[in-house]
């Protein structure tokens, strides 16, 4: 049997990420803000999956997308294709979980800019500490979820899914509105 050597370089191409299965991950979410920031990509991570269990447990499939497009995911919903962005926050900070919608790393070349307007047609917000999700239509680079929110948003966790497919069927609507009554 004939045996293939190893070609050298190639090894670091195949070879798996490092997993954060460590001992200081274990105290979620009462870790250092060094372990949270080396950890980022993996919480993010963890609130696309929980997003898609959320979804999937109420009849919306969802697909991954490849990391350089803009949004994260295509969400379903009846015969309706929409592009899901999703942030996730890992605990609060003064009574809030705090957003920032804003694409790209500060450590890479093209930095951290803003979203295109169609980059994405909705957007996750997810509390992670607390297994909750918010999902809107609103474009603003901040957003925050007030502790106050987080029961709501457990006792009904596709509700904000909801409210927000509404605002895009009301905001679609308008805009062919607002055509139509352009052509005059």
């Amino acid at each position: 049997m004939k045996k293939q050597p190893p070609l050298r370089g190639f090894e670091e191409l195949f070879a798996s990420e490092e997993s954060p299965c460590s001992e200081d991950l274990r105290d979620f979410p009462n870790l250092s803000r060094d372990t949270l920031t080396r950890n980022a990509k993996w919480f993010g991570l963890a609130g696309e999956y929980f997003v898609d269990s959320i979804l999937f447990r109420f009849g919306h499939h969802t697909s991954e997308l490849a990391e350089m497009l803009p949004a994260d995911r295509m969400v379903y919903c009846s015969d309706i294709a929409l592009r899901l962005q999703i942030k996730t926050a890992c605990r609060p900070r003064n009574g809030y979980f705090h957003f920032n919608l804003k694409k790209g790393y500060h450590g890479s070349p093209s930095g951290v800019r803003n979203y295109e307007p169609d980059d994405f047609d909705l957007v996750a917000l997810v509390a992670l500490s607390e297994n909750v999700v918010k999902f809107t239509t609103d474009r603003r680079q901040s957003h925050r979820i007030a502790l106050s929110e987080i029961e709501s948003l457990r006792a009904s966790p596709c509700a904000s899914f909801d409210r927000a497919m509404k605002d895009l069927v009301l905001s679609d609507a308008l805009a062919e509105t607002i055509t139509l009554g352009g052509q005059g």
